[in-house]
């Protein structure tokens, strides 16, 4: 049966006359005169072809069909009064909530850490579960399946909305021992064997590559040995091999020690990018997301 050809406005007075088998009493609960109740139990009558509440003695009783509708009836009131319910306030110190986020591996490696100790101090009962960045994120906060998407930013259409992060300044390294010169003009940078990191970027958007285009103004080009859509797996892969590395330079300053890395000074300026977290338009006014959207602010600016 179609809802359409329900009156729901006899939902509440069937749950009053379920529940206390009395016109009278029904009708005081839902604050209708007792003819207005009589008149909906007989509309309830001939909508269930079912007398509902029968005689027994001087008083109504249910009958089968009554009884069988007293759980389903009360359980449906219940869930609609969740529906029309004013929206919870968030709250991070009680928040139960689970925020999906997805983001590219190395803003991850800049904010997590950070996040996760403000949701230890602060909202020890929420959940943060990050998936991996894909091609097609913009359909996946579309759909819902994901709440917030960090990484580069690219223009969005009106159905989202953004925050700028940071600008990240780019800078080049090779291992410790590699034969490049601490200060290569810009025909031996090009010169050099690279390897570029391909993240993921929205399907019919090209990667803007700032080392690319400067080259191709002078008439050069790199040799590009290995492409990983991966950030933080280039830097180990630069430690064991002759590669040079043209990165995010808050990427690769925690690798230059630890992998015995030597930074290049880059030939010309790249100028910088900028990071950003996006969200579906409709979120806007999600006091959970607002919250979680400054903590990630907060994160990432305690990672400069």
């Amino acid at each position: 049966m179609q809802l359409g050809n329900v009156d729901t406005n006899l939902v509440l007075p069937l749950l009053a006359l379920l529940r206390h088998q009395k016109v009278t009493r029904a009708a005081r609960e839902v604050g209708l005169s007792q003819s207005s109740m009589s008149h909906a139990l007989a509309r309830l009558r001939a909508h269930f072809a079912d007398p509902l509440l029968v005689p027994a003695g001087r008083a109504l009783v249910l009958s089968e069909r009554g009884r069988a509708l007293v759980e389903p009836v009360a359980a449906a009131v219940t869930a609609l009064e969740r529906v029309f319910a004013p929206a919870e306030r968030f709250d991070p110190r009680t928040s139960r909530r689970a925020f999906r986020i997805a983001a590219t591996d190395n803003v991850e490696m800049y904010v997590l850490p950070e996040l996760a100790a403000t949701l230890g101090a602060a909202a020890p009962g929420v959940e943060v579960m990050v998936y991996a960045l894909t091609d097609d994120w913009a359909a996946a906060l579309e759909r819902g399946d994901v709440e917030l998407k960090l990484g580069r930013k690219y223009a969005v259409p009106s159905a989202f909305e953004s925050q700028d992060l940071s600008d990240e300044p780019f800078a080049c390294v090779v291992r410790r021992g590699h034969p490049a010169p601490a200060r290569p003009r810009l025909e031996e940078y090009a010169a050099l064997e690279h390897i570029e990191v391909t993240p993921s970027t929205p399907r019919g958007v090209e990667p803007a590559n700032h080392v690319d285009a400067i080259l191709a103004e002078a008439n050069l080009s790199r040799r590009i040995v290995m492409s990983v859509p991966h950030f933080l797996v280039a830097p180990f892969v630069v430690a064991s091999s002759d590669l040079a590395l043209t990165a995010p330079a808050r990427l690769l300053r925690p690798f230059i020690a630890a992998l015995r890395l030597r930074r290049l000074a880059l030939p010309v300026k790249l100028g910088t990018y900028k990071l950003s977290q996006v969200w579906a338009a409709r979120s806007r006014d999600d006091e959970g997301l607002r919250w979680l959207r400054a903590a990630i602010a907060r994160s990432l600016a305690k990672r400069r």
